[in-house]
């Protein structure tokens, strides 16, 4: 462990740009669609196939991260990932057409798969064992802090939602320059040489793969939620936009508990404590699709999936501390992979479903996808010391 920031410092730098890149450039979509829906009336599969550049992005970005953080340094994928938050916002904010908001999507999407694991790599070299994974948690928390700001802003946009980018863009430009500021210039990660490529071999093992599959399921799942929930809310439920974008106010206010994690994991069984998360997830999303007109069982969903979807994203991030034990951000990047992957589909996916079967049959599927992943939970102890890696 070397000289440097603070664990506060360093998971408020963390929390910054976690929550810009996924509270707001690419969960912002979602808070914001039913106002692009009205504004170039695009069908949900048309919005779901915009929804995917986000991922693919995400995905690529997910794939490329761990060798080039250990190549240039966390520092500076970090800065990079902020600077597609903020230039794709922009875009987003300044587009006339929908292949403009498109790219504008994407590119912000990237620096999802840019941010994140690289604070891996700095936790790793900055903080004290005993403070890690406490700090990763509350940094994997970012995203309800992004969105509990993104919301106050749309509301105050209302119906200018080009506007609510461009003030994205201002507080993602705000918090990569406090990033930056705040993270070492000096590598923190390994050498090239030390960290492996992203292999078949290398990512699929006998405990790696519940994790993986696990990640697959929960973002399948979990990505018709924060896609369509605001929209279903409004296009189903008869709710009016604003209330519908409060709705996400207790979402990202929820995902705030995904700081508990780390506590969690010391006082219950991994297994026991995954497979009751896992089960909250698919709840809140079945709740939503058959009372979408009740604004008290939408709220309770909110509180519901947010809380159980960043307690499960934190858990399954220290585990891979376990699975890939000595390689920090390519650990976290291999998990965020899969995460992505299922991301990637299930907008696309579940907006041609819905063409065709309605939202609430979809999102009924989505939670049955996140009930599966309850049947892959941790075998091992995660809050012991890194173990071999497989």
């Amino acid at each position: 462990m070397t000289d440097g920031p603070s664990p506060v410092r360093l998971a408020s730098a963390g929390i910054g740009v976690v929550g810009a890149s996924f509270g707001m450039a690419r969960y912002g979509y979602g808070l914001l669609l039913p106002d692009i829906r009205a504004g170039y009336g695009l069908t949900s599969g048309a919005l779901g196939l915009i929804a995917a550049g986000s991922y693919l992005a995400y995905l690529a970005a997910s794939a490329a991260v761990g060798p080039l953080a250990a190549r240039v340094g966390a520092r500076r994928v970090v800065v990079l990932g902020g600077c597609c938050a903020t230039s794709g916002m922009l875009l987003a904010g300044l587009s006339g057409t929908p292949l403009v908001l498109a790219l504008g999507v994407l590119v912000g999407g990237a620096s999802c798969g840019l941010v994140f694991p690289p604070f891996s790599d700095a936790i790793e070299a900055l903080v004290a064992p005993a403070r890690r994974a406490r700090t990763l948690a509350a940094v994997s928390s970012g995203t309800g802090y992004g969105i509990a700001i993104a919301v106050p802003i749309a509301l105050l946009a209302g119906s200018a939602w080009r506007s609510a980018w461009l003030a994205f863009a201002v507080v993602s430009m705000l918090v990569t320059l406090w990033a930056a500021r705040v993270l070492p210039t000096a590598r923190t990660c390994a050498t090239p040489r030390e960290l492996p490529r992203i292999s078949r071999r290398w990512l699929v093992c006998p405990r790696s793969r519940p994790l993986l599959l696990g990640a697959l399921l929960i973002g399948l799942g979990s990505s018709v939620y924060w896609t369509f929930a605001v929209d279903y809310l409004v296009t189903e439920g008869s709710l009016p936009i604003s209330t519908s974008r409060l709705f996400l106010v207790l979402v990202g206010s929820a995902t705030v508990l995904g700081t508990l994690a780390g506590d969690l994991l010391r006082r219950f069984s991994p297994a026991g404590a995954f497979s009751a998360l896992t089960a909250m997830l698919a709840g809140s999303v079945g709740l939503l699709a058959v009372a979408p007109g009740s604004l008290g069982l939408a709220a309770f969903s909110g509180v519901l999936f947010g809380a159980s979807f960043s307690l499960i994203v934190a858990i399954q991030s220290i585990w891979t501390s376990r699975v890939f034990a000595e390689r920090p951000s390519a650990r976290l990047a291999a998990v965020m992979f899969m995460l992505g992957l299922g991301l990637l589909v299930g907008p696309p996916a579940a907006g041609l479903l819905a063409d065709r079967l309605g939202l609430g049959a979809v999102l009924l599927l989505a939670g049955g996808l996140a009930a599966v992943a309850g049947a892959l939970p941790p075998r091992e102890r995660l809050m012991q010391a890194a173990a071999k890696t497989c």
